[in-house]
C-alpha cells in the first residue's frame, strides 16, 4: 500500500471511529433522558480488531493481537467500574447477559458467563482465548504469555508462537526453534483437544 493510500486508510478509520463514538454517546444520552440508565445493561464491543500498518498489515487480516483483540465494556446498573484482565471470549456474551436477566443458562453452551467478573476484577474467566479467521484457516490460543497461531486444522499450513512477555508487538516466530519445541507440542495438543470440542455439537454428535 503506497503512502497516499494508507494515510487515506488511516483516516478513514478515525473518521469511523469518531462516528461510532458520537452514536454511543447519543444511545447513552437517549437512555439517560428516558430514565433507562439505571435499568439498562449496555455492551460495547467488536467482532475483531483492525491493523493499521502492523506488520505491513490492514484491516481484520490476521491472528495477531492488534486484529485478534476486541473492545469489551459492559455497564450493569448497581456495578462500579473496574478493570479486568482475563480473557473472555465472545461467545461468553449470551450466557452472561443470561445470568444477569436472571433467565437459565443452558449446560451445553460452550460460553461462560464473565458476570462475577462485575464484583471481582480479579475474578479470572479462562486461563486462554480461542479465536478463528476463517480467511486464512487460522486459529489462535492466546494465554497471558504466548500466542500460537496454527495454519489448518493440521497445521499443515504453518505454525507461529510469539512470547508476549518479551515480544509483545510479536515480531519473531519462536516455533521453529528447537529451545521452544516443548511449548509448540504443548499448545498443538491443546489446539486438537479444542477443535475437537468445538466440532462436537449441543447433540454431542460430530
Amino acid at each position: 500500500m503506497n503512502l497516499v493510500r494508507q494515510k487515506k486508510a488511516m483516516a478513514g478509520y478515525y473518521a469511523a471511529v469518531a462516528f461510532m463514538d458520537a452514536q454511543v454517546g447519543k444511545v447513552m444520552a437517549a437512555l439517560k433522558k428516558a430514565g433507562l440508565e439505571e435499568k439498562t445493561i449496555v455492551i460495547f464491543t467488536s467482532d475483531h480488531g483492525y491493523h493499521l500498518g502492523e506488520h505491513d498489515f490492514w484491516a481484520k487480516v490476521s491472528l495477531r493481537d492488534e486484529s485478534a483483540g476486541v473492545p469489551l465494556i459492559i455497564s450493569v446498573p448497581g456495578k462500579k467500574p473496574a478493570v479486568c484482565h482475563s480473557f473472555t471470549e465472545l461467545l461468553d456474551l449470551y450466557p452472561t447477559v443470561a445470568k444477569l436477566c436472571g433467565l437459565a443458562v443452558p449446560a451445553r453452551l460452550q460460553g461462560k458467563d464473565i458476570s462475577p467478573m462485575l464484583d471481582n476484577p480479579a475474578y479470572e474467566v479462562r486461563e486462554a482465548a480461542f479465536s478463528v479467521a476463517p480467511m486464512r484457516k487460522g486459529f489462535l490460543l492466546r494465554d497471558d504469555q504466548w500466542a500460537f497461531i496454527q495454519y489448518k486444522e493440521d497445521a499443515s499450513g504453518g505454525i507461529e508462537l510469539f512470547d508476549m512477555h518479551q515480544d509483545p508487538k510479536q515480531y519473531t516466530n519462536l516455533a521453529n526453534n528447537p529451545k521452544y519445541k516443548p511449548v509448540v507440542d504443548r499448545f498443538r495438543l491443546k489446539m486438537a483437544e479444542k477443535l475437537t470440542a468445538i466440532r462436537t455439537n449441543d447433540l454431542g454428535r460430530n
